[in-house]
């Protein structure tokens, strides 16, 4: 394998034109709905550019430019986790104000960013939003990684549940169906394809579920 690293800035562009027209979105969800989701659409919105900018460190890192093993899969699903925050936004959506799908949505967004946040820290210096192997670090096997392959991914896609849960529409489901769960299942497969080389890979992986045990 070549040693020259090749730089892409495109997920960085994504990541700021996603969340100028999240926001867009939001704000234009925020004026036609009303009750609880007057105060609740901007609310997630701000909520959703926070998530994001507090890992903008590691999207904006060294590490995480090289593509040589990505394969553009981090531009792929970060189009498709924008894509889904913006579906959510659309007029439409099933629910018209407070019920039991508020507190359960909630929970979920709060779980999902709470268990890609604990996955990150755990990897520490390994963790960057490309596949890549860094230099002298092992197979982490502890924290939420003692269950999971990859809990970050199933932090993000639990996150996004939670949205669709709390703004339920078909533009929604759509995308996350459609858009964001393939976008994640390619990255797996191609990140997959590059650990299963490292030793001790395979009898990681024997026993532990990628995203959701009992599931895949």
């Amino acid at each position: 394998m070549s040693t020259t690293s090749t730089r892409s800035p495109f997920a960085q562009a994504i990541a700021l034109v996603g969340i100028a027209a999240m926001l867009f979105a939001a704000g234009y969800a925020a004026l036609v709905r009303e009750g609880a989701y007057q105060w609740l659409t901007p609310v997630i919105a701000v909520a959703y550019v926070m998530w994001v900018l507090s890992e903008w460190r590691i999207t904006t890192a060294d590490a995480s430019q090289d593509t040589r093993t990505d394969r553009y899969t981090c531009e792929a699903y970060a189009s498709a986790r924008f894509l889904t925050m913006i579906a959510a936004f659309v007029p439409g959506a099933l629910w018209s104000g407070a019920g039991p799908w508020l507190p359960i949505g909630l929970a979920v967004f709060a779980a999902g960013i709470g268990l890609r946040g604990w996955a990150i820290v755990t990897l520490g210096r390994a963790y960057s939003h490309r596949v890549r192997t860094p230099e002298g670090v092992g197979i982490v096997s502890h924290g939420p990684y003692r269950v999971l392959r990859h809990p970050a991914y199933t932090g993000m896609l639990l996150a996004h549940v939670g949205i669709a849960v709390l703004f339920l529409n078909v533009f929604v489901v759509a995308a996350l169906v459609f858009a964001l769960v393939p976008a994640l299942v390619r990255r797996i497969r191609v990140e997959e394809s590059h650990l299963l080389s490292l030793p001790g890979y395979s009898d990681f992986a024997a026993v532990r579920a990628r995203l959701a045990p009992g599931v895949w």
